[in-house]
């Protein structure tokens, strides 16, 4: 009894002690919204660790944000959340080679007053290589979530901006509330492009490679000086402080490399120019035609990132059908085009050129379509994998913590209900840096409606939002005449009339389509996706050639009204 009352009243002084520690735990996570564990387990699952290897029946552990095992003979943590994995497909996290994913646009600089246009400021001419995309980041950009729900789990993010808009950086495709939540690692390259300043200096390219060759051989001269400065400072100026010069420092090191965003041929041949004169480590992003370079690319010091960007293949004249001979040879000039586009991929690979994939500008409902594309003309499905992950892993110097499914490795994966590449086949789960989200597959494709949902928003709804290039507003029409949903989208602007939808969806709420509009004599392709609730509806219309996003509210018109 004595014991017991000791007992007892050991437990009262302690209490105390314990209530304040639950509490501070329960605190720690006021939104409850924290998984049970942070260790999950994907069992009986088809696993490709590498492109061309693959592990049937396996298991994958993801422990605290790491992969802890992998294999057929794999001990499963009693703390793991376990899911099945029969019939699903486990590949490592895709990662994008070149984006502005997660960067929100800044406001253009205005035009100053007396602009002496032979010399004006950086900023107006584009010029800020010192800037970080950092600060650009939004957490809360819709392109991170639509990007992970493709499958990439890290993306290589660059600024917006015209000639020099600054330093790019590796981010996790993870939800935070800090721009340091998602951040894997800072400054990893410098961004540069043939856009020009308007109105002023540099305004074409031929001004843009005359003013780089100036900064780089400046930035040159600078970091000398610095150096020598720094060994004796005896008889020699202070050096100035001149950020700009200084974000040079590192490319001139080569510890750093310039990513030139070089889509067309005559860009890439003028990039790679600059190269073979200052002989800084180059990579060519976003590059759209790349057939003609493949000797100047078998280069130790360039790297190369294809756009996933492929143009639709062309519609040709039946047999039968009279045409002239002017539009015969038109037509066979689109189809050479095409036919040379599509095969450059595979003529890459079989020249030794490693390439990972550029999502910037491509639409993410188009991204898988475009690279399934690819593998009719030779590019297989292994290589493609290869571009998603190991390719680009080696060529982003990450390597040793992601691009392939190994124990101690970043827990980034992707898991598919079938081969990735296979028609039919969704993103189930990723998992980036540990955390799990879930997407739910959709009755026979994700195109599917079915006749009560499609019921529910037939009819005219009236739209309204702020575009970057101010307020729209305008109709969309859903009708259902063959048994199939069809819509179609209109400005009250007059930018466009009567565009049809397609991929249109309407699964538990969420509706999403995309459409296509011309824009400055090129195709514009924007996405809706939203929440409709009753006759209201709220989303977001992405811009994916200029990789951002802007908030539309939509209210379906009373049957009355028509």
């Amino acid at each position: 009894m004595k014991l017991l009352r000791k007992s007892a009243f050991r437990l009262l002084l302690l209490l105390p002690f314990l209530m304040v520690s639950f509490q501070s735990h329960a605190q720690s996570d006021p939104t409850g919204s924290s998984p049970a564990t942070t260790t999950y387990a994907i069992t009986n699952a088809t696993i490709v660790p590498s492109p061309g290897a693959k592990i049937e029946g396996g298991t994958l552990v993801i422990s605290d944000g790491l992969i802890t095992a992998v294999g057929t003979n794999v001990e499963i943590p009693a703390n793991a959340e376990v899911i099945d994995g029969t019939d699903l497909y486990v590949y490592a996290g895709f990662i994008d080679g070149m984006s502005n994913t997660g960067a929100k646009r800044p406001d253009a600089m205005e035009r100053p007053d007396n602009l002496f246009t032979p010399d004006p400021p950086n900023e107006y001419a584009g010029i800020t290589p010192q800037i970080s995309v950092l600060e650009q980041l939004n957490v809360d950009e819709s392109s991170i979530a639509n990007m992970r729900k493709l499958g990439f789990t890290i993306s290589h993010t660059v600024p917006y901006g015209r000639m020099l808009p600054g330093k790019g950086a590796l981010l996790l495709l993870r939800d935070g509330t800090h721009p340091d939540d998602i951040i894997l690692k800072q400054e990893v390259s410098l961004l540069s492009q043939f856009v020009g300043a308007p109105g002023a200096y540099p305004g074409n390219t031929l001004g843009i490679m005359a003013k780089w060759r100036n900064l780089y051989r400046n930035a040159e001269l600078a970091k000398q000086h610095t150096e020598l400065y720094a060994s004796n400072p005896t008889g020699l100026a202070r050096p100035s402080q001149d950020r700009v010069l200084q974000a040079f420092y590192p490319i001139l090191d080569r510890s750093q490399p310039i990513f030139y965003s070089a889509s067309s041929l005559l860009e890439a041949q003028r990039a790679l120019r600059l190269q073979r004169e200052m002989g800084f480590r180059l990579a060519l992003g976003n590059l759209e035609q790349g057939w003609d370079l493949i000797d100047e690319l078998d280069n130790e010091s360039v790297s190369v990132f294809m756009s996933v960007d492929v143009p639709e293949q062309p519609e040709m004249s039946d047999d039968g059908d009279d045409v002239s001979e002017e539009v015969a040879q038109l037509e066979a000039r689109r189809l050479e085009f095409y036919n040379r586009h599509m095969e450059q991929f595979d003529a890459l690979r079989a020249a030794g050129i490693t390439f990972g994939f550029s999502t910037m500008g491509v639409s993410g409902s188009k991204i898988k379509k475009n690279i399934v594309s690819m593998q009719e003309f030779g590019f297989d499905s292994s290589e493609a994998l290869a571009a998603l992950t190991t390719n680009a892993a080696e060529l982003l110097g990450i390597s040793n913590i992601t691009g392939t499914l190994e124990s101690g490795k970043l827990g980034n994966a992707v898991v598919t209900t079938g081969p990735y590449f296979s028609d039919g086949s969704d993103v189930k789960m990723v998992f980036v840096d540990g955390h799990k989200y879930e997407y739910e597959i959709k009755e026979g494709g994700s195109s599917d409606v079915s006749a009560e949902a499609a019921a529910g928003i037939l009819g005219t709804w009236n739209y309204s939002g702020i575009s970057p290039q101010g307020e729209i507003s305008g109709t969309i029409v859903f009708t259902d005449e063959t048994g199939e949903l069809t819509g179609s989208i209109s400005s009250d602007q007059g930018i466009y009339s009567d565009v049809i939808l397609s991929n249109i969806s309407f699964v538990d709420g969420t509706l999403s389509f995309d459409y296509s509009i011309d824009f400055g004599g090129q195709s514009l392709e924007l996405v809706f996706v939203g929440d409709v609730d009753g006759n209201d509806f709220e989303g977001e219309i992405e811009v994916a050639a200029f990789s951002t996003s802007f908030p539309v509210t939509g209210t379906k018109e009373a049957p009355e009204q028509r």
